[in-house]
Protein backbone atom coordinates (compact mmCIF):
# COMPACT_ATOMS: atom_id res chain seq x y z
CA UNK A 1 0.00 0.00 0.00
CA UNK A 2 2.54 2.56 0.91
CA UNK A 3 2.16 5.58 -0.82
CA UNK A 4 -1.09 4.34 -2.26
CA UNK A 5 -3.24 7.87 -2.45
CA UNK A 6 -6.31 6.04 -2.53
CA UNK A 7 -5.74 3.71 0.79
CA UNK A 8 -8.98 2.10 2.01
CA UNK A 9 -11.93 3.20 2.84
CA UNK A 10 -12.82 2.75 6.58
CA UNK A 11 -15.28 3.18 9.01
CA UNK A 12 -13.78 2.56 12.35
CA UNK A 13 -17.14 2.53 14.35
CA UNK A 14 -20.48 3.53 13.93
CA UNK A 15 -21.42 5.69 16.39
CA UNK A 16 -24.46 5.47 18.28
CA UNK A 17 -27.15 8.26 17.94
CA UNK A 18 -28.20 9.48 21.30
CA UNK A 19 -32.25 9.26 22.13
CA UNK A 20 -32.00 13.60 22.38
CA UNK A 21 -31.64 13.48 18.29
CA UNK A 22 -35.46 11.61 18.34
CA UNK A 23 -36.91 13.69 20.52
CA UNK A 24 -35.55 17.05 18.97
CA UNK A 25 -37.22 16.30 15.26
CA UNK A 26 -40.45 18.75 15.45
CA UNK A 27 -43.38 18.92 13.00
CA UNK A 28 -42.95 22.18 12.23
CA UNK A 29 -39.84 23.34 9.90
CA UNK A 30 -39.99 26.72 10.73
CA UNK A 31 -37.83 27.88 13.86
CA UNK A 32 -38.92 31.43 13.81
CA UNK A 33 -40.86 34.00 12.08
CA UNK A 34 -39.07 37.23 10.20
CA UNK A 35 -37.30 39.36 12.58
CA UNK A 36 -36.46 36.44 15.04
CA UNK A 37 -32.80 35.01 15.48
CA UNK A 38 -32.64 31.67 14.66
CA UNK A 39 -30.04 29.17 13.96
CA UNK A 40 -30.38 27.10 10.80
CA UNK A 41 -30.29 23.48 10.22
CA UNK A 42 -31.38 23.30 13.78
CA UNK A 43 -33.36 20.26 13.35
CA UNK A 44 -31.39 16.55 13.39
CA UNK A 45 -31.09 14.48 9.96
CA UNK A 46 -34.04 12.25 9.87
CA UNK A 47 -33.15 8.23 10.19
CA UNK A 48 -33.53 5.56 7.44
CA UNK A 49 -34.21 6.15 4.09
CA UNK A 50 -37.78 7.83 4.11
CA UNK A 51 -38.09 11.74 3.42
CA UNK A 52 -41.17 13.56 3.29
CA UNK A 53 -40.66 16.44 0.41
CA UNK A 54 -43.27 19.30 -0.45
CA UNK A 55 -43.75 20.27 -4.18
CA UNK A 56 -44.52 23.84 -4.15
CA UNK A 57 -46.12 25.51 -7.10
CA UNK A 58 -49.23 26.90 -8.18
CA UNK A 59 -50.18 24.93 -11.16
CA UNK A 60 -48.71 21.27 -9.47
CA UNK A 61 -50.70 19.18 -11.52
CA UNK A 62 -48.28 20.63 -14.60
CA UNK A 63 -45.30 19.08 -12.94
CA UNK A 64 -46.18 15.01 -12.58
CA UNK A 65 -43.43 13.73 -15.14
CA UNK A 66 -40.45 15.92 -12.85
CA UNK A 67 -42.90 14.41 -9.08
CA UNK A 68 -42.52 10.82 -10.65
CA UNK A 69 -39.13 11.49 -11.33
CA UNK A 70 -38.04 12.61 -7.42
CA UNK A 71 -40.76 9.21 -6.51
CA UNK A 72 -38.29 7.14 -8.24
CA UNK A 73 -35.34 8.29 -6.84
CA UNK A 74 -33.76 4.68 -5.66
CA UNK A 75 -31.21 5.93 -3.09
CA UNK A 76 -34.39 6.88 -1.03
CA UNK A 77 -37.76 6.46 -0.85
CA UNK A 78 -39.40 10.30 -1.25
CA UNK A 79 -42.93 10.50 -0.67
CA UNK A 80 -43.93 13.86 -2.57
CA UNK A 81 -46.91 15.93 -1.40
CA UNK A 82 -47.99 18.32 -4.56
CA UNK A 83 -49.20 21.82 -3.34
CA UNK A 84 -51.11 23.92 -4.54
CA UNK A 85 -49.63 27.78 -3.32
CA UNK A 86 -50.73 31.33 -3.84
CA UNK A 87 -47.33 32.38 -3.48
CA UNK A 88 -48.55 36.31 -3.19
CA UNK A 89 -49.96 35.11 0.18
CA UNK A 90 -46.39 33.42 2.46
CA UNK A 91 -48.27 33.43 5.47
CA UNK A 92 -51.21 31.04 3.98
CA UNK A 93 -48.41 28.97 2.71
CA UNK A 94 -46.81 29.10 6.55
CA UNK A 95 -49.74 28.10 7.16
CA UNK A 96 -50.18 25.05 4.53
CA UNK A 97 -46.83 23.39 5.35
CA UNK A 98 -46.28 23.62 8.94
CA UNK A 99 -47.83 20.18 10.07
CA UNK A 100 -46.75 18.60 7.21
CA UNK A 101 -43.72 16.96 8.72
CA UNK A 102 -41.24 17.83 5.62
CA UNK A 103 -37.63 17.08 5.61
CA UNK A 104 -37.49 18.91 2.16
CA UNK A 105 -38.62 21.89 0.55
CA UNK A 106 -39.20 22.42 -3.26
CA UNK A 107 -40.25 25.24 -5.02
CA UNK A 108 -41.70 26.07 -8.45
CA UNK A 109 -42.32 29.59 -8.58
CA UNK A 110 -45.15 30.53 -11.14
CA UNK A 111 -44.14 32.23 -15.03
CA UNK A 112 -45.05 35.20 -14.34
CA UNK A 113 -42.38 36.89 -12.45
CA UNK A 114 -43.31 39.22 -9.59
CA UNK A 115 -41.32 40.89 -6.89
CA UNK A 116 -40.06 37.23 -4.28
CA UNK A 117 -38.07 38.73 -1.81
CA UNK A 118 -41.86 38.64 0.13
CA UNK A 119 -42.39 35.00 0.23
CA UNK A 120 -38.53 34.48 2.40
CA UNK A 121 -39.69 37.30 4.86
CA UNK A 122 -43.52 35.73 5.13
CA UNK A 123 -42.37 32.43 5.77
CA UNK A 124 -39.06 33.28 8.29
CA UNK A 125 -36.27 30.53 8.97
CA UNK A 126 -36.91 27.22 8.20
CA UNK A 127 -35.00 24.47 9.37
CA UNK A 128 -35.28 22.19 6.29
CA UNK A 129 -33.09 22.65 2.97
CA UNK A 130 -35.24 24.50 0.14
CA UNK A 131 -34.82 23.89 -3.40
CA UNK A 132 -35.70 26.51 -6.30
CA UNK A 133 -35.90 24.98 -10.17
CA UNK A 134 -36.54 27.87 -12.28
CA UNK A 135 -39.62 27.94 -14.66
CA UNK A 136 -37.56 28.93 -17.68
CA UNK A 137 -33.63 28.64 -17.39
CA UNK A 138 -32.70 31.63 -19.25
CA UNK A 139 -34.48 34.05 -16.85
CA UNK A 140 -33.88 32.92 -13.33
CA UNK A 141 -34.03 36.27 -11.69
CA UNK A 142 -36.61 36.12 -9.19
CA UNK A 143 -35.12 32.40 -8.21
CA UNK A 144 -32.41 33.64 -7.95
CA UNK A 145 -33.17 36.62 -5.62
CA UNK A 146 -35.83 34.63 -3.81
CA UNK A 147 -32.51 32.15 -3.34
CA UNK A 148 -30.93 34.83 -2.00
CA UNK A 149 -33.87 36.56 0.38
CA UNK A 150 -34.01 32.82 2.06
CA UNK A 151 -30.36 32.69 2.61
CA UNK A 152 -30.32 36.01 4.44
CA UNK A 153 -32.52 34.16 6.91
CA UNK A 154 -30.16 31.35 7.32
CA UNK A 155 -32.52 28.70 5.58
CA UNK A 156 -30.53 26.17 3.39
CA UNK A 157 -31.67 27.46 0.42
CA UNK A 158 -30.60 25.47 -3.15
CA UNK A 159 -30.70 26.92 -6.60
CA UNK A 160 -31.60 24.23 -9.24
CA UNK A 161 -30.40 25.09 -12.85
CA UNK A 162 -31.82 21.79 -14.52
CA UNK A 163 -34.26 18.89 -13.47
CA UNK A 164 -31.27 16.58 -13.60
CA UNK A 165 -29.34 19.10 -11.53
CA UNK A 166 -32.91 19.16 -8.88
CA UNK A 167 -32.39 15.43 -8.85
CA UNK A 168 -28.97 15.17 -7.91
CA UNK A 169 -29.32 18.13 -5.21
CA UNK A 170 -32.37 15.93 -3.98
CA UNK A 171 -30.44 12.79 -3.42
CA UNK A 172 -27.81 15.22 -1.71
CA UNK A 173 -29.75 17.19 1.08
CA UNK A 174 -31.57 13.80 1.48
CA UNK A 175 -28.34 12.52 3.33
CA UNK A 176 -27.67 12.79 6.68
CA UNK A 177 -25.58 15.37 7.81
CA UNK A 178 -21.68 13.32 7.83
CA UNK A 179 -21.18 14.27 11.97
CA UNK A 180 -24.41 13.42 12.88
CA UNK A 181 -25.15 12.50 16.21
CA UNK A 182 -21.02 12.16 17.06
CA UNK A 183 -19.81 12.72 20.08
CA UNK A 184 -16.78 14.88 21.49
CA UNK A 185 -15.28 15.44 24.70
CA UNK A 186 -12.63 18.31 25.61
CA UNK A 187 -11.06 18.40 28.94
CA UNK A 188 -10.87 22.21 29.66
CA UNK A 189 -13.25 25.06 30.41
CA UNK A 190 -15.99 25.39 28.07
CA UNK A 191 -14.97 27.07 25.43
CA UNK A 192 -12.23 28.88 27.14
CA UNK A 193 -8.89 27.48 25.31
CA UNK A 194 -5.62 28.43 26.59
CA UNK A 195 -4.81 29.63 23.42
CA UNK A 196 -7.58 29.26 21.35
CA UNK A 197 -10.97 30.20 22.97
CA UNK A 198 -14.45 30.29 21.12
CA UNK A 199 -16.37 32.53 23.64
CA UNK A 200 -19.42 32.97 20.81
CA UNK A 201 -19.92 29.05 20.76
CA UNK A 202 -21.91 26.65 22.67
CA UNK A 203 -22.80 23.04 22.65
CA UNK A 204 -26.09 24.38 21.50
CA UNK A 205 -24.77 26.17 18.60
CA UNK A 206 -22.42 23.21 17.63
CA UNK A 207 -25.07 20.73 17.77
CA UNK A 208 -27.79 22.73 15.54
CA UNK A 209 -25.14 23.73 13.00
CA UNK A 210 -23.24 20.45 12.55
CA UNK A 211 -25.06 17.34 14.17
CA UNK A 212 -21.98 17.22 16.79
CA UNK A 213 -22.86 16.34 20.64
CA UNK A 214 -20.11 18.18 22.35
CA UNK A 215 -19.11 17.76 25.95
CA UNK A 216 -16.78 19.39 28.00
CA UNK A 217 -15.28 18.66 31.62
CA UNK A 218 -12.42 20.06 33.93
CA UNK A 219 -9.01 19.71 33.48
CA UNK A 220 -8.97 18.38 37.53
CA UNK A 221 -10.83 15.22 36.36
CA UNK A 222 -8.24 14.18 33.71
CA UNK A 223 -5.71 14.93 36.71
CA UNK A 224 -7.75 12.62 39.00
CA UNK A 225 -7.77 9.98 36.55
CA UNK A 226 -3.89 10.04 35.47
CA UNK A 227 -3.70 10.18 39.60
CA UNK A 228 -5.74 6.72 39.68
CA UNK A 229 -3.33 4.90 37.23
CA UNK A 230 -3.65 2.89 34.00
CA UNK A 231 -2.85 -0.38 33.37
CA UNK A 232 0.86 -0.62 33.45
CA UNK A 233 1.28 -3.59 31.47
CA UNK A 234 -0.77 -2.05 28.72
CA UNK A 235 0.73 1.20 28.99
CA UNK A 236 4.42 -0.42 29.03
CA UNK A 237 3.39 -2.35 25.87
CA UNK A 238 2.47 1.13 24.02
CA UNK A 239 5.66 2.37 24.71
CA UNK A 240 7.88 -0.58 23.95
CA UNK A 241 5.87 -0.25 20.70
CA UNK A 242 6.86 3.00 20.11
CA UNK A 243 10.26 2.27 20.50
CA UNK A 244 10.52 -0.91 18.57
CA UNK A 245 8.97 1.07 14.96
CA UNK A 246 10.74 4.63 15.69
CA UNK A 247 13.37 4.71 13.29
CA UNK A 248 15.44 7.09 15.62
CA UNK A 249 14.94 8.12 19.43
CA UNK A 250 16.18 11.83 20.62
CA UNK A 251 15.55 13.52 23.54
CA UNK A 252 12.95 11.07 25.47
CA UNK A 253 14.12 8.75 27.83
CA UNK A 254 11.78 5.27 28.31
CA UNK A 255 10.05 7.09 31.35
CA UNK A 256 8.97 10.10 29.34
CA UNK A 257 7.86 7.94 26.80
CA UNK A 258 5.65 5.77 29.21
CA UNK A 259 4.21 8.55 30.58
CA UNK A 260 2.74 9.22 27.39
CA UNK A 261 1.96 5.71 26.70
CA UNK A 262 -0.11 6.08 29.77
CA UNK A 263 -1.62 9.09 28.81
CA UNK A 264 -3.04 7.05 25.43
CA UNK A 265 -4.20 4.09 27.55
CA UNK A 266 -6.17 6.52 29.22
CA UNK A 267 -7.75 8.28 26.56
CA UNK A 268 -8.43 5.31 24.19
CA UNK A 269 -10.31 3.70 27.10
CA UNK A 270 -12.52 6.77 27.60
CA UNK A 271 -13.20 7.24 23.98
CA UNK A 272 -14.02 3.48 23.70
CA UNK A 273 -16.30 3.79 26.96
CA UNK A 274 -18.28 6.03 25.82
CA UNK A 275 -18.02 5.72 21.76
CA UNK A 276 -16.44 8.98 21.12
CA UNK A 277 -15.41 10.28 17.58
CA UNK A 278 -13.07 13.14 18.86
CA UNK A 279 -11.91 14.11 22.43
CA UNK A 280 -9.25 17.02 23.08
CA UNK A 281 -7.45 18.65 25.69
CA UNK A 282 -6.35 22.17 26.71
CA UNK A 283 -2.86 20.60 26.24
CA UNK A 284 -0.84 24.12 25.97
CA UNK A 285 -2.50 25.31 29.94
CA UNK A 286 0.23 22.87 30.87
CA UNK A 287 2.64 21.76 28.24
CA UNK A 288 4.75 25.06 28.35
CA UNK A 289 4.93 25.42 32.02
CA UNK A 290 5.91 23.77 34.99
CA UNK A 291 2.94 21.49 35.88
CA UNK A 292 4.08 18.19 34.99
CA UNK A 293 0.89 16.89 36.47
CA UNK A 294 -0.43 15.58 32.85
CA UNK A 295 1.93 14.59 30.72
CA UNK A 296 2.28 15.99 26.72
CA UNK A 297 -0.79 14.43 24.82
CA UNK A 298 0.90 14.49 21.58
CA UNK A 299 1.80 10.26 21.40
CA UNK A 300 -1.57 9.69 22.53
CA UNK A 301 -3.14 12.01 20.25
CA UNK A 302 -0.91 10.24 16.94
CA UNK A 303 -2.12 6.95 17.76
CA UNK A 304 -6.06 8.06 18.40
CA UNK A 305 -5.59 9.22 14.95
CA UNK A 306 -3.93 6.57 13.16
CA UNK A 307 -6.74 4.51 14.93
CA UNK A 308 -9.42 6.74 13.26
CA UNK A 309 -10.37 9.18 16.46
CA UNK A 310 -9.82 12.62 15.73
CA UNK A 311 -7.90 14.00 18.75
CA UNK A 312 -6.65 17.30 18.14
CA UNK A 313 -4.80 19.68 20.01
CA UNK A 314 -4.89 22.64 22.59
CA UNK A 315 -9.27 22.48 22.68
CA UNK A 316 -9.60 23.96 19.34
CA UNK A 317 -13.70 23.36 18.79
CA UNK A 318 -13.35 24.64 15.32
CA UNK A 319 -10.80 22.69 14.11
CA UNK A 320 -12.12 19.53 16.10
CA UNK A 321 -15.07 20.27 14.08
CA UNK A 322 -12.97 20.10 10.72
CA UNK A 323 -10.94 17.23 11.90
CA UNK A 324 -13.74 15.48 12.45
CA UNK A 325 -15.69 15.94 8.80
CA UNK A 326 -12.14 15.70 7.12
CA UNK A 327 -11.64 12.24 8.17
CA UNK A 328 -15.24 11.10 8.00
CA UNK A 329 -14.57 11.80 4.22
CA UNK A 330 -11.53 10.61 3.55
CA UNK A 331 -11.44 8.07 6.02
CA UNK A 332 -7.64 9.12 6.62
CA UNK A 333 -6.20 10.99 9.69
CA UNK A 334 -5.65 14.34 9.73
CA UNK A 335 -2.56 16.93 10.21
CA UNK A 336 -3.88 19.75 12.96
CA UNK A 337 -1.18 22.42 11.95
CA UNK A 338 -0.34 25.62 12.58
CA UNK A 339 -0.47 27.41 9.22
CA UNK A 340 3.40 28.95 10.34
CA UNK A 341 3.77 31.14 6.56
CA UNK A 342 2.59 31.70 3.51
CA UNK A 343 5.03 32.79 1.01
CA UNK A 344 3.11 34.89 -1.93
CA UNK A 345 6.42 35.14 -4.53
CA UNK A 346 6.53 30.58 -4.86
CA UNK A 347 2.96 29.94 -4.32
CA UNK A 348 3.73 27.93 -0.59
CA UNK A 349 2.63 27.62 2.40
CA UNK A 350 4.51 26.11 5.38
CA UNK A 351 2.18 24.13 8.28
CA UNK A 352 3.76 22.94 11.38
CA UNK A 353 2.79 20.92 14.44
CA UNK A 354 4.05 18.61 17.16
CA UNK A 355 1.60 16.09 16.45
CA UNK A 356 1.17 14.48 13.10
CA UNK A 357 -0.83 10.73 12.09
CA UNK A 358 1.91 8.02 10.70
CA UNK A 359 -0.97 6.14 8.87
CA UNK A 360 -1.62 9.02 6.34
CA UNK A 361 -3.27 6.99 4.18
CA UNK A 362 -5.83 5.02 6.40
CA UNK A 363 -5.88 2.85 9.39
CA UNK A 364 -4.99 -0.18 7.54
CA UNK A 365 -2.20 1.38 5.69
CA UNK A 366 1.81 1.31 6.63
CA UNK A 367 3.25 4.06 9.11
CA UNK A 368 5.16 6.50 7.93
CA UNK A 369 9.03 6.38 9.06
CA UNK A 370 9.13 8.44 12.11
CA UNK A 371 11.72 9.30 14.91
CA UNK A 372 10.68 10.39 18.44
CA UNK A 373 11.86 13.74 19.80
CA UNK A 374 10.48 15.36 22.95
CA UNK A 375 8.51 18.12 23.20
CA UNK A 376 10.32 21.10 21.91
CA UNK A 377 13.42 20.61 23.37
CA UNK A 378 12.38 21.26 26.78
CA UNK A 379 13.46 17.78 28.53
CA UNK A 380 9.80 16.64 28.91
CA UNK A 381 7.40 14.60 26.68
CA UNK A 382 7.25 12.93 23.51
CA UNK A 383 6.65 13.61 20.31
CA UNK A 384 6.57 12.02 16.93
CA UNK A 385 8.17 13.64 13.60
CA UNK A 386 7.01 12.40 10.05
CA UNK A 387 7.71 13.12 6.57
CA UNK A 388 4.59 13.60 4.48
CA UNK A 389 5.34 12.13 0.74
CA UNK A 390 6.89 14.21 -1.59
CA UNK A 391 4.46 14.93 -4.52
CA UNK A 392 1.27 14.11 -2.32
CA UNK A 393 -2.28 15.41 -3.38
CA UNK A 394 -3.17 17.05 0.10
CA UNK A 395 -6.61 18.79 1.03
CA UNK A 396 -6.56 21.44 3.89
CA UNK A 397 -9.42 22.83 5.32
CA UNK A 398 -11.09 24.60 8.46
CA UNK A 399 -14.41 25.73 9.62
CA UNK A 400 -14.46 29.46 10.13
CA UNK A 401 -14.76 30.83 13.88
CA UNK A 402 -18.94 31.02 13.10
CA UNK A 403 -19.20 27.67 11.42
CA UNK A 404 -20.84 29.35 8.71
CA UNK A 405 -17.69 28.83 6.52
CA UNK A 406 -15.25 26.03 5.35
CA UNK A 407 -11.95 27.25 4.05
CA UNK A 408 -11.01 24.27 1.61
CA UNK A 409 -7.87 24.85 -0.33
CA UNK A 410 -5.97 21.87 -2.06
CA UNK A 411 -2.50 21.84 -2.26
CA UNK A 412 0.44 19.44 -3.23
CA UNK A 413 3.36 18.49 -0.66
CA UNK A 414 6.62 20.14 -2.18
CA UNK A 415 10.50 19.20 -1.07
CA UNK A 416 11.06 21.51 2.08
CA UNK A 417 13.72 22.47 4.77
CA UNK A 418 14.77 21.03 8.22
CA UNK A 419 14.78 23.98 10.63
CA UNK A 420 13.44 22.22 13.57
CA UNK A 421 16.57 22.88 15.42
CA UNK A 422 16.40 26.61 15.20
CA UNK A 423 16.37 27.88 18.77
CA UNK A 424 13.69 29.82 20.40
CA UNK A 425 15.58 33.07 21.81
CA UNK A 426 18.62 34.41 21.02
CA UNK A 427 21.50 34.21 23.48
CA UNK A 428 18.70 32.22 26.02
CA UNK A 429 19.36 31.45 29.29
CA UNK A 430 21.04 28.23 29.95
CA UNK A 431 17.79 26.24 31.14
CA UNK A 432 16.52 27.11 27.66
CA UNK A 433 19.18 27.55 24.96
CA UNK A 434 18.08 23.74 23.56
CA UNK A 435 14.64 24.72 23.50
CA UNK A 436 13.35 24.73 19.79
CA UNK A 437 11.20 27.46 17.91
CA UNK A 438 9.45 25.54 15.50
CA UNK A 439 7.19 22.00 16.04
CA UNK A 440 8.66 18.80 15.44
CA UNK A 441 6.61 18.19 12.23
CA UNK A 442 6.89 20.39 8.97
CA UNK A 443 4.91 20.25 5.61
CA UNK A 444 5.97 23.02 2.67
CA UNK A 445 2.87 23.13 0.35
CA UNK A 446 2.23 24.21 -2.37
CA UNK A 447 -0.91 26.05 -3.47
CA UNK A 448 -2.69 27.69 -6.21
CA UNK A 449 -4.24 31.41 -5.39
CA UNK A 450 -2.33 32.14 -3.40
CA UNK A 451 -3.33 35.33 -2.47
CA UNK A 452 -6.90 34.61 -1.80
CA UNK A 453 -5.89 31.83 0.53
CA UNK A 454 -3.43 34.14 2.73
CA UNK A 455 -7.01 36.50 3.23
CA UNK A 456 -8.91 33.20 3.64
CA UNK A 457 -6.95 31.43 6.09
CA UNK A 458 -9.59 30.41 8.84
CA UNK A 459 -7.59 30.86 11.97
CA UNK A 460 -4.07 29.44 13.55
CA UNK A 461 -4.85 26.36 12.95
CA UNK A 462 -6.17 24.35 9.60
CA UNK A 463 -6.43 20.54 9.12
CA UNK A 464 -4.58 18.39 6.19
CA UNK A 465 -5.83 14.74 4.70
CA UNK A 466 -4.05 12.97 2.27
CA UNK A 467 -6.13 13.03 -1.20
CA UNK A 468 -8.42 15.29 -2.85
CA UNK A 469 -12.39 15.59 -1.58
CA UNK A 470 -13.44 18.50 -3.24
CA UNK A 471 -16.54 17.27 -4.29
CA UNK A 472 -17.42 15.29 -1.24
CA UNK A 473 -16.39 18.44 1.14
CA UNK A 474 -19.22 20.48 -1.47
CA UNK A 475 -21.99 17.95 -0.77
CA UNK A 476 -21.38 17.61 2.72
CA UNK A 477 -21.68 21.61 3.17
CA UNK A 478 -24.37 21.80 1.11
CA UNK A 479 -26.23 19.66 3.77
CA UNK A 480 -24.91 21.55 6.31
CA UNK A 481 -25.92 24.91 5.08
CA UNK A 482 -22.08 25.64 5.55
CA UNK A 483 -20.25 28.53 2.34
CA UNK A 484 -17.16 27.14 0.73
CA UNK A 485 -14.46 29.76 0.14
CA UNK A 486 -12.24 27.95 -2.12
CA UNK A 487 -9.54 28.71 -5.18
CA UNK A 488 -11.66 28.05 -8.56
CA UNK A 489 -9.62 25.55 -9.85
CA UNK A 490 -9.34 22.64 -7.04
CA UNK A 491 -7.20 20.46 -8.86
CA UNK A 492 -3.59 20.13 -6.81
CA UNK A 493 -0.55 22.25 -7.99
CA UNK A 494 2.37 20.97 -9.58
CA UNK A 495 5.42 21.34 -7.82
Amino acid sequence: MGNDQKGIQLNRRDFIKTTALAGMAAALPVTGLAGQSTISGSRPSPEGTKRNLLFLSDVPENYERLIESIRSIKEYEILVTPMKINFRKPEDILKSIQDKNADILFIRLPTIGFSSRHIAEGMGTLDIPVILLPINLDLIMWETDLTASFRIKETNAILANSEEHAIELIKTVAAPRPLEGQKALVFGKPFGSTSIPAPNLSEDYIYKRTGVLIEHRPLEELRQLMKEGVDEATARKEMERWKREAAKITGPTDEMILDCSRMYVLLQSIVEREGLSAISIDCLSFTFGPDTSLPTPCLAFTRLRDEGISATCEADICMMLSSMLLQEISHRPSYQCNVSSVNTQNSTTVLRHCVAPTKIFGAYSRPQPYNLLDYHGMGKGAVPEIEYPIGLDVTLGGFSKDLKDFVLWPGRVQPGIDDKATPSFKNAPPEMQKMRRYCSNRADVKIKDVHRFLQSIAGIHHVMVAGSYAKEIYDAMLRMNVNVIAPPDLTAPEI
